[in-house]
């Protein structure tokens, strides 16, 4: 085999090359919270406006008076009530 290597170096690349491997952790020390904030807003936002629909999907139910004088005006009569109570 020939002693001739077909790929070189760079002048000076390996001199310093430890120097840069090992300040390679060292930017990737910092830790970028964007993402986290960004997906806590994500929910936030769904929440509010999954809250905000449902309460405007939900109907208050009427109360007993409502009811009676709704009754009343309907001309419903006892009979037809037991009726329906009954069925």
């Amino acid at each position: 085999m020939k002693k001739n290597f077909p790929y070189s170096s760079p002048e000076g690349y390996l001199e310093n090359l430890q120097d840069r491997l090992s300040a390679i952790p060292a930017r990737r020390s910092r830790v970028s919270f964007v993402p986290y904030l960004a997906l806590a807003a994500s929910f936030l936002i769904l929440f509010a406006v999954g809250t905000m629909v449902l309460s405007r999907s939900t109907k208050s139910w009427p109360d007993e008076d409502e009811i009676v004088e709704y009754l009343i005006e309907s001309g419903t009569t006892l009979a037809q009530l037991e009726d329906a109570v009954n069925y």
